[in-house]
């Protein structure tokens, strides 16, 4: 015997879209914000990105998240996570190298930790 769940309660995915559109908008800027900025706004991967690219990445991710929580969406880590991206975009290239510093202390306690 098969249960299936009742029609109000499976609203499919294009309803899903539709009621978390602000949430899912903001992942969305989020991530092509990154990748823009990568991609155009770094001549070297460590260097600080161009602010006249930044900064209305950010705006118009935290404006979509703004309106997602006015909104009472759901899909908040939808939201999270884009206007995460936006604000680590900002500052790329010190993320990338506190990153590198962070990796490079990690592997040095595994190998000491081995050793001793």
């Amino acid at each position: 015997m098969e249960l299936h769940k009742p029609s109000h309660l499976d609203p499919g995915r294009v309803r899903w879209l539709v009621r978390n559109a602000a949430s899912m908008t903001a992942l969305v800027l989020g991530v092509v914000g990154v990748v823009v900025v990568v991609i155009l706004s770094q001549d070297v991967f460590w260097a600080t990105p161009d602010p006249r690219l930044t900064v209305p990445v950010v705006l118009a991710v935290a404006t979509a998240a703004t309106i997602a929580l006015v909104r009472r969406e759901r899909a908040y880590p939808a939201w999270l996570i884009g206007l995460g991206l936006a604000l680590a975009a900002v500052v790329l290239g010190w993320f990338v190298m506190v990153a590198i510093v962070v990796a490079a202390t990690a592997v040095l306690v595994v190998i000491l930790h081995a050793v001793m």
